[in-house]
C-alpha cells in the first residue's frame, strides 16, 4: 500500500476549515481549502493513499474517480513542493 510521509521543517496550521503550510526555508506560505485540509489530516494520521480516497468518497459523497483525481492532484502539489514524500510498496502487518 502506498503511504505518504510529511517532510520535516514545515509549519502547518489548520484555521477553521482551511490549511496553511509555511516553508520557512523558502519563506513561502501555501493556503489550501477544506478538502485539502481533510486529506492532509489523513496523511498526518498515517493513512494509505487508498484509505484517504475512501474517506474522501464518504465525507464528500463523491465517486471514487473524483476522489482519486482530487487526492492525486493535491498529493502532486505537496510532492512538487517537497512537503511530502511518497513511500512506495509499504506493506501493513495486521
Amino acid at each position: 500500500m502506498k503511504k505518504i510521509k510529511i517532510n520535516k521543517g514545515f509549519i502547518t496550521q489548520k484555521s477553521g476549515k482551511k490549511l496553511t503550510i509555511f516553508d520557512p526555508e523558502a519563506s513561502i506560505v501555501y493556503s489550501f481549502n477544506e478538502t485539502a485540509a481533510f486529506i492532509f489530516e489523513r496523511i498526518k494520521r498515517d493513512s494509505t493513499v487508498g484509505e484517504i480516497i475512501e474517506k474522501v468518497c464518504k465525507k464528500y459523497d463523491v465517486s471514487k474517480d473524483k476522489a482519486q483525481r482530487d487526492v492525486s492532484e493535491f498529493l502532486n502539489i505537496l510532492v512538487k513542493n517537497k512537503i511530502v514524500t511518497r513511500l512506495h510498496n509499504t506493506h501493513r502487518i495486521e
